[in-house]
């Protein structure tokens, strides 16, 4: 009996996942228009609009933001119920996630990534999701691991949902969600990914995020691939770190609002020079897969997106750090790439900063099984890429553990 009643709560799953992924979507596009004065007749993404607009726009759009992010954060943790992340739920049966509060604070995530945040929008749709089902199976009578494997689904189908990307968001599931890998949690997995996707597919359309032409894999690419694992992976531990080190603020006093104002300008200013870094950082994605910046820009993109992350997140602003990170990890392959052809041998700047991208993400979000999935179903390249990915990969998670255990 009970066994029925999880198939019908995952179906709903998939369908919920797929409505809010696709209203949010919808959201944030209206944002971006609104923010910076274009339309999709007009022919541009967002990168190319944020480009086009004056820096005097931008540095407006970004203290606008900042006054949404300080006003709305600091009324939430004022006046609504204490947040619950997604894990607590899963792991914690006697924590829900509040309804109310939660759909807010995610809705609040899409607009300022849609204003120019440069944190991501995936969270939004995984919260908003998983905080539905939290509800739904809470009047239920499921035993616990079902109740956590439910709102596990929901988080990984809004992730499908957002980057119409079903097969790796269900691997997400698995690897950081519920930890396991049996025929129930699999089944179920794909099922609500594949149904959001569909949803997202019949009302936005059948996205691809990055429609690119394939990097280039020639030259000395495989000994390159192990050099950038050991390189990502000693970034990434010094990006974490300076995170870690952000200072805590009091998200419900007032003074937050001075502070995220503060922060925010400060990466309008930035994006005066570097109007990439505005936004979840698919716009330097597209730049540095494609060859189209030398070196010399993609440090610069790198050190500006790191500062605004680090802005964003101490002004009290929430948001995904997929795009973000995958961001950090392009660029700053890029950057090594061009030192490689010139002091080694040639190797491909748009094949290094797609892997490089790969790479980051993995580690920095602890799932470097959905991130070599990921970055290809989003893309549609070549499953030629995995060789690469699976050197560059398999080196940084041994790099890593390597710094862990001794620092």
């Amino acid at each position: 009996m009970e066994d029925r009643k999880v198939i019908f709560l995952v179906l709903i799953t998939g369908l919920a996942a797929g409505v809010i992924g696709s209203f949010y979507i919808h959201l944030m596009h209206f944002v971006q228009h609104l923010v910076y004065a274009y339309s999709t007749a007009d022919g541009l993404d967002f990168g190319q609009a944020v480009a086009r607009v004056s820096p005097e726009h931008r540095l407006a759009a970004l203290f606008g933001c900042g006054l949404v992010v300080g006003i709305g954060w600091v009324l939430i943790h004022r006046y609504g119920s204490p947040l619950v992340d997604i894990k607590t739920a899963i792991q914690d049966e006697k924590k829900t996630m509040p309804l109310v509060t939660t759909l807010v604070h995610a809705t609040l995530q899409i607009i300022t990534v849609g204003a120019g945040s440069p944190l991501g929008r995936e969270v939004a749709p995984r919260e908003a999701s998983a905080c539905i089902m939290s509800a739904l199976v809470k009047h239920n009578n499921l035993t616990r691991d079902n109740r956590a494997l439910i709102i596990a689904c929901a988080a990984g189908a809004g992730l499908a949902a957002v980057y119409n990307a079903p097969l790796s968001a269900a691997v997400f599931i698995l690897e950081t969600l519920v930890m396991t890998c049996n025929v129930k949690a699999v089944g179920t997995a794909l099922l609500s990914c594949g149904l959001a996707a569909g949803i997202v597919r019949f009302v936005v359309g059948d996205a691809v995020q990055y429609a690119l032409p394939m990097p280039d894999v020639t030259g000395s690419y495989q000994t390159f691939a192990v050099i950038l694992g050991i390189f990502t992976a000693v970034t990434v531990r010094l990006f974490n770190q300076t995170v870690t080190a952000l200072p805590k603020f009091d998200r419900k006093s007032p003074k937050m609002i001075v502070i995220a104002v503060g922060a925010f300008v400060f990466i309008g200013l930035m994006a005066v020079y570097f109007p990439e870094i505005l936004g979840n950082g698919k716009a330097g994605n597209e730049l540095t897969f494609t060859d189209a910046i030398d070196w010399k820009y993609a440090a610069g993109l790198f050190l500006t997106k790191w500062l605004a992350v680090l802005a964003a997140l101490a002004a009290g602003a929430y948001g995904g750090r997929i795009t973000p990170s995958m961001m950090l990890g392009s660029t700053s392959a890029l950057v090594l790439a061009a030192l490689w052809g010139v002091c080694i041998s040639p190797v491909s700047l748009s094949f290094a900063a797609f892997v490089g991208a790969v790479v980051f993400l993995g580690l920095a979000q602890k799932m470097p099984l959905t991130a070599c999935v990921f970055m290809l179903e989003i893309s549609r390249f070549s499953t030629e890429l995995f060789y690469p990915m699976a050197l560059a990969m398999g080196t940084a998670l041994i790099t890593q553990r390597f710094l862990q255990r001794k620092y």
